[in-house]
């Protein structure tokens, strides 16, 4: 652990927020339904964290007014990466630590698309100590929160910012303007999910559940035609051994609100909306969906597609691998008739 100071005049710094805005194609977009329940992310000015081509990081700090609530969500993402961090597509951790903020305050959630915008939204102003763990110190980190935040600390944890474009905004109907097919493909979007499923299947593999399968989390990387995954906090590591149920609850979830998305440009009626989601709104959510199609979604998927589409959100796959062939199914017949 190493401590640090942090402000405008530091090392280590803040900057602009990342949970109000998001991009795709180029073109940037407010989108407030991106700001998170537990906490805010900004960048990170900060070099040793930088990575070999200068980028800022981001970095997720624990809501000042909502401790008690972010508390066990930041627990378990930490633990959650610090196991599952080298699995292709998720996004992994690069720091971790605890925050004393000593003079400023936190900026209004402004997404900082002009000059006067950007000045209100940034964090720059804002300082105080840090304290910098390393990645093999997370059980420390694990052990003294409790302690630091009652203290007054805030806990915060540092990823590798996402460049790549958002799924929400390629894919979501209202964000296009109906427009989605063209901007990604019934082809990326079973290429995706197939990925998707890959990471959900590795997870589980370690009695991890990720459960919070909104579009928004999840990034496109079109020339490496990769997938990349944020934000595990409401997930969480089934220690009781009832796994069974949570897992194919996942596997649900993840039906009827991403690939749904990706395949329709809207999630599965009924299903929890995309905002500031908590672990009850999830919990609570229900545990079978029954399909409305459109003309639309008539016209870009064909019968096998809203066949398998309809299984999954009514909870006939049980596991991520079973979806998975049959996603790879419907993909191949994509790329066998091009």
């Amino acid at each position: 652990m190493e401590t640090k100071k942090f402000g405008p005049n530091q090392k280590f710094k803040l900057s602009e927020p990342l949970d109000t805005w998001l991009t795709a194609g180029l073109r940037d977009f407010a989108v407030p339904e991106a700001v998170g329940s537990s906490a805010r992310v900004f960048s990170l000015d900060y070099p040793p964290l930088a990575g070999e081509y200068a980028d800022y990081p981001a970095i997720k700090v624990m809501r000042p007014d909502k401790t008690d609530y972010a508390l066990p969500l930041f627990k378990s993402e930490a633990e959650i990466l610090s196991i599952l961090g080298d699995v292709p597509g998720i996004t992994p951790l690069i720091g971790l630590g605890f925050m004393q903020v000593k003079e400023g305050s936190w900026p209004e959630e402004i997404a900082p698309l002009s000059t006067s915008q950007r000045q209100k939204a940034s964090a720059d102003q804002v300082t105080g100590i840090v304290d910098l763990f390393e990645l093999n110190e997370v059980p420390q980190f694990l052990s003294e929160m409790d302690k630091r935040v009652a203290e007054g600390w805030l806990a915060f944890l540092v990823f590798p910012r996402r460049w790549e474009d958002n799924l929400y905004l390629r894919c979501d109907s209202g964000y296009t303007r109906g427009e989605y097919h063209r901007n990604f493909s019934v082809s990326d979007a079973l290429k995706a999910a197939v990925q998707i499923c890959s990471i959900l299947e590795a997870a589980h593999d370690q009695g991890i559940v990720y459960l919070d399968h909104k579009a928004l989390h999840y990034y496109w990387n079109l020339p490496r035609q990769q997938v990349y995954v944020i934000d595990w906090n409401i997930g969480r590591r089934i220690t009781n051994g009832n796994t069974k149920e949570v897992f194919e609850f996942d596997v649900l979830q993840f039906s009827a609100r991403a690939l749904h998305h990706f395949m329709t440009g809207r999630q599965a009626p009924g299903s929890v909306k995309v905002g500031p989601n908590n672990p009850e709104e999830i919990r609570n959510a229900p545990n079978k969906y029954a399909p409305i199609w459109t003309y639309d979604d008539q016209k870009r998927l064909t019968q096998p597609e809203m066949d398998i589409l309809e299984g999954a959100i009514q909870g006939n796959f049980k596991t991520p691998a079973e979806l998975a062939k049959e996603l790879q199914n419907l993909y191949n017949q994509r790329q066998s008739q091009a």
